[in-house]
């Protein structure tokens, strides 16, 4: 992979991007890094507080031409955006330039995963599959079957705080996805430290992900700390869906209802879950800001396609062909994450 051109981190001075910047300033200390959006002012004074290595460009993913002119500036790009991610992508292959992409949408997904091909023959990576779920959670899906290989079922649980510095693309997910799924599931056998009420939510092909661990079933769901408000969200959630800009203006009263009431705030638990038909075993990540987490991951995976070029798989890989759980967990630690298993 080409280095002696910047890095450009797209949407690098929002509630993720901020922290794959700084990540990447630190692990990566002769690389140039260009904080990238559609205001040029805020890119300016993300990057303003930065030294000389980090600069600031305008880009709009929407538009072809600009994505293009801004790729062309940049030996890999890390996408923060779902808007545009297709034609990131294609134009990542037509130019030669890796990308790691955040996004969570199983279709969207899917529809790099078409571009493989191509990928491969213009010798780059489109790294998908990098942040919370999917992302941590696949690669403790991958940790545990290693440990339990005669295990039948799988079980996901994303739970995440309702209040927090979650992000505006990450709470707007959140809601679409309640939406989508219009209804709270009782999860059997209930999981002690998420409760009985979950939403299921596919972000995780699981299909795709029971054929590579050579299980039966693979379950996927969402769950929202306090557990009550698990079952109040997909009720809401049409109500939110319709009228997006309300999120914001709530934001701040939850928030400090929140803090007032001392009710989870901005943390987060993994938890992968697999059974055989006479036992189960269980990893619990748990961790605080789930910004700040992403970024980190986002910011290691680069640092890996930088620093060891020969080892990265070429075409369209997901985070566990590039790094494993093990890979992470020290940074993890580092971050306040803690990981057990029951």
């Amino acid at each position: 992979m080409k280095t002696q051109k910047p890095i450009i981190v797209v949407g690098g001075y929002g509630a993720v991007g901020r922290y794959i910047v700084a990540d990447l300033h630190h692990m990566l200390p002769k690389a140039r890094i260009i904080v990238a959006g559609r205001s040029l002012p805020k890119a300016q004074s993300f990057a303003d507080t930065f030294d000389d290595r980090v600069t600031a460009a305008t880009v709009d993913v929407t538009s072809e031409s600009s994505t293009s002119a801004a790729f062309a500036q940049s030996s890999l790009v890390i996408l923060n955006t779902e808007a545009g991610a297709e034609t990131a992508a294609r134009i990542c292959i037509e130019q030669g330039i890796s990308l790691i992409t955040v996004a969570a949408s199983v279709p969207l997904i899917r529809a790099i995963a078409t571009m493989h091909r191509a990928a491969r023959a213009g010798d780059v990576a489109l790294v998908t599959e990098v942040g919370l779920a999917p992302g941590l959670l696949n690669l403790m899906a991958h940790r545990i079957m290693a440990d339990q290989p005669d295990a039948r079922f799988l079980d996901l649980v994303i739970q995440l705080a309702m209040a927090g510095d979650h992000g505006a693309e990450a709470m707007a997910w959140t809601i679409a996805r309640s939406n989508e799924a219009g209804r709270a599931i009782a999860l059997a056998p209930a999981l002690p430290k998420i409760g009985r009420w979950v939403i299921p939510v596919d972000f995780v092909d699981r299909e795709k992900m029971a054929g590579d661990l050579k299980v039966e079933t693979v379950t996927s769901s969402l769950a929202l700390m306090p557990a009550w408000s698990s079952r109040v969200l997909p009720y809401v959630a049409p109500f939110l869906a319709r009228h997006p800009r309300l999120l914001a203006k709530i934001a701040g009263p939850v928030d400090a209802m929140s803090r007032v009431l001392r009710l989870p705030f901005d943390s987060f638990n993994l938890v992968v879950r697999a059974r055989a038909q006479d036992r189960s075993a269980v990893l619990h990540l748990r961790g605080q800001n789930q910004s700040r987490v992403t970024g980190r991951v986002a910011a290691m995976t680069a640092a890996r396609l930088v620093e060891q070029p020969q080892n990265t798989p070429r075409g369209v890989v997901a985070l566990t062909d590039i790094v494993t759980f093990d890979d992470l967990g020290p940074a993890l630690e580092d971050i306040g994450c803690t990981l057990t298993k029951a």
